[in-house]
């Protein structure tokens, strides 16, 4: 055998056996999941791992790591190992809006990642702290007319800011802005009335509304949701042609070896499915989204475009 074909056939044989190698050890220690925040982000990375945990015969460690509306995690898992030991937790904020909030990422959404599948999708609800004297959306779009700029509202996610902001380029009010490194910070302000409203999860909401300390005032999908069946959608409210919603998905970095990521897929797709994944993401508001690698990959790209068109018109600048 001439010495070129024998290195050809060499080196197939090693690419062959790592491949094998990749299919019947991986996971050989414990895999680390890097949520993009706390609160919802992180439990969900959670509550996933726990049912993964048993099917990969090795341990899921969360580990947040919020700031910076999700590009420090993003950032830590696209520069970590292709090895299939690090996954990023992430949200339409990592992988749709920040694009078009900063002029410049230190991480590329679709060639920094390998996509693995769509974890959750769900609304979210306006609300507002019950001293503000409004109980509708329409006596909180006339309240902002009356004094411009004089309501504020806190934000700490893509979801949050740029949901605010979609109300105000549709109803033409001006409402401040509160920066917040975590939803939880915002929503502590918000039931202190150190801001006067929110787009929020309604995870974080409904036990804040039910027990009297926000005013829901709207939910933002399509359709009202059953833990606030008085709580009217924003286009019911008069807010036409208004839908808002948030996802959270996990990818694993760029060149993973298909088979890991084909492998974690399928962990996730079957998690996804298990009644208390379920029923966890029903009391956050939210519900299952289960996708196929490719799948994830020309959703977050369609999203990307949709994201980057309300963030323009809202006149949203750029950091």
């Amino acid at each position: 055998m001439k010495p070129l074909i024998r290195r050809i056939v060499g080196a197939c044989g090693i690419a062959c056996c790592t491949i094998v190698n990749a299919q019947t050890t991986y996971p050989t220690k414990p895999i680390r999941f890097i949520a993009m925040g706390v609160g919802f982000p992180e439990n969900t990375a959670r509550v996933v791992g726990n049912e993964i945990t048993a099917m990969a015969k090795q341990p899921i460690v969360v580990e947040p790591r919020p700031g910076a509306n999700g590009i420090l995690a993003a950032e830590f898992v696209a520069k970590a190992p292709p090895d299939g030991y690090t996954l990023l937790v992430g949200t339409n904020s990592t992988h749709a809006a920040n694009p078009s909030l900063y002029k410049k990422l230190p991480y590329d959404f679709v060639k920094d990642f390998a996509p693995v599948s769509g974890l959750s999708s769900g609304m979210q609800a306006l609300a507002v702290n019950p001293r503000v004297p409004v109980k509708t959306v329409a006596e909180l779009t006339a309240l902002a007319r009356r004094a411009p700029g004089n309501l504020t509202f806190g934000a700490a996610s893509s979801s949050s800011h740029v949901g605010v902001e979609f109300y105000k380029m549709l109803t033409g009010v001006k409402i401040t802005n509160v920066p917040y490194k975590t939803i939880p910070q915002a929503a502590t302000d918000l039931i202190a009335g150190r801001i006067d409203l929110m787009i929020l999860n309604l995870g974080a909401a409904v036990p804040q509304v039910q027990a009297g300390k926000l005013r829901a005032l709207a939910v933002t999908g399509a359709k009202r949701w059953p833990s606030l069946p008085d709580v009217p959608t924003m286009r019911e409210a008069g807010v036409a042609n208004y839908e808002w919603t948030f996802w959270n998905a996990a990818w694993l970095p760029a060149n993973t070896p298909p088979e890991i990521v084909s492998r974690m897929n399928e962990w996730i797709v079957t998690a996804l499915d298990r009644p208390k994944v379920k029923e966890y993401l029903f009391n956050a508001g939210s519900s299952a989204f289960a996708t196929s690698p490719d799948e994830l990959m020309r959703f977050q790209i369609a999203e990307h475009d949709k994201w980057r068109k309300v963030i323009v018109a809202a006149g949203v600048q750029a950091e």
